[in-house]
């Protein structure tokens, strides 16, 4: 008999998820715009944006100790409340200054918070269930960043700048408020109690989820690169309507996660990912040489397969791999191989570009895909190994 995934404390971090990364998108797109309209110029207005995702990334290895050391849901208030704190430092800073001093408040802030809900809603989900679980939860993040930055644009468009700021505080605060509604277990409430945090940076990251991590980075990795080249790709092929490329891959993803994760739960971790890496791979040759608005609507649909089935399998073995103490580090490990290929990502892609071009570039990532199924195997293959001569001794 199946275990009961719904449960009001799941909802509710659910729904905490979706409005925190809604209150993220809405605003991300127009940072920029908003810096050069309290007088800084571009190259500097993009810094100040850029300088979020370097925030978060930062605070992310210390995030995952707090996790597994302190209260999980006091920590989801108390950086949820410091994003409120953060909207409303942008919609009244005076100057760059103070803008900058609030932006990588924010990016701190969600760096933590993203981490702690997802550490803690894994609590809530049955262990044989959980890539199904954690598959609707992201489907919140996904909502988000296909309606915030148009809902942003809206709000900034009718109304300016400081609404949209004060919008977004109050969409978190009610975040903050469901918060409180969230009944921590027996357990954790008597482990916390008996944790005693002994700092080492050896305990900042799980080695047994390093390679799931940077896995799992390839695909945000290709996401970076999509969102920063996908447009000029389409520009320099004069392919028409080239923007609803990510319209069809959200909605593709969107709707994978609603089955997806049941069947992770039932296959093996190593097809899936490789299934995932192929059809990511096979996604990056058909947008490295179609000039066709269909092919490269057929490539959006392959990335999203390939996106959520492959983040899906690793978030949720990455949780599986570690008990209960040491879900908030396993948490933080797996945010880091994202932010690491989503950050490096763009940077690779346009180097190569540069000297190369836009085929060349594409079709490199599309064989990085198929090598990093090749190492993944051979690790799945040794570790399987280790594992069953360990049990024989």
């Amino acid at each position: 008999m199946k275990k009961k995934l719904f449960s009001l404390n799941y909802c509710l971090l659910s729904a905490v998820n979706l409005i925190t990364s809604l209150g993220f998108s809405m605003i991300a797109t127009i940072v920029s715009s908003y810096a050069v309209e309290l007088g800084t110029d571009l190259t500097m207005a993009g810094a100040i944006s850029g300088i979020f995702s370097i925030s978060a990334l930062l605070i992310r290895p210390f995030s995952g100790f707090a996790m597994d050391t302190m209260n999980k849901r006091s920590i989801c208030i108390f950086s949820a409340s410091m994003i409120c704190l953060s909207f409303l430092g942008y919609a009244f800073a005076p100057g760059i200054a103070l803008l900058v001093v609030f932006r990588v408040m924010h990016g701190m802030a969600f760096g933590v918070n993203s981490t702690a809900n997802m550490a803690l809603i894994s609590e809530f989900i049955p262990k044989e269930r959980m890539a199904e679980g954690l598959g609707y939860f992201g489907m919140g993040q996904i909502i988000a960043y296909a309606c915030g930055p148009h809902i942003g644009i809206i709000i900034r468009d009718h109304y300016g700048y400081r609404p949209l700021f004060l919008a977004a505080l109050l969409m978190t605060l009610l975040a903050v408020l469901m918060l409180f509604r969230v009944r921590v277990t027996a357990q954790e409430a008597r482990e916390t109690v008996t944790k005693k945090p002994v700092f080492s940076f050896r305990n900042l990251l799980v080695k047994e989820c390093i390679v799931y991590a940077l896995t799992a980075g390839l695909f945000s990795m290709v996401n970076g690169i999509t969102s920063s080249f996908i447009v000029l790709l389409g520009d320099e092929r004069k392919i028409p309507n080239i923007a609803l490329f990510f319209t069809v891959n959200s909605v593709a993803l969107f709707v994978l996660r609603l089955t997806v994760g049941r069947i992770i739960d039932r296959t093996g971790l190593m097809l899936m990912v490789n299934l995932s890496l192929a059809s990511t791979a096979i996604s990056m040759f058909i947008v490295a040489s179609s000039s066709k608005i269909f092919l490269i609507l057929a490539a959006a649909v392959l990335k999203a397969i390939g996106q959520g089935c492959g983040q899906i399998a690793l978030q949720s073995a990455c949780v599986k791999k570690v008990d209960n103490s040491k879900v908030g580090v396993a948490s933080s490990t797996y945010y880091i191989g994202l932010d690491i290929g989503q950050g490096l990502g763009p940077i690779i892609a346009g180097r190569i570009s540069a000297a190369s071009g836009y085929k060349t570039m594409f079709a490199d990532i599309g064989f990085l895909m198929i090598i990093g199924a090749v190492l993944f195997s051979i690790y799945q293959i040794r570790t399987r190994k280790m594992e069953i001569n360990a049990a024989e001794i």
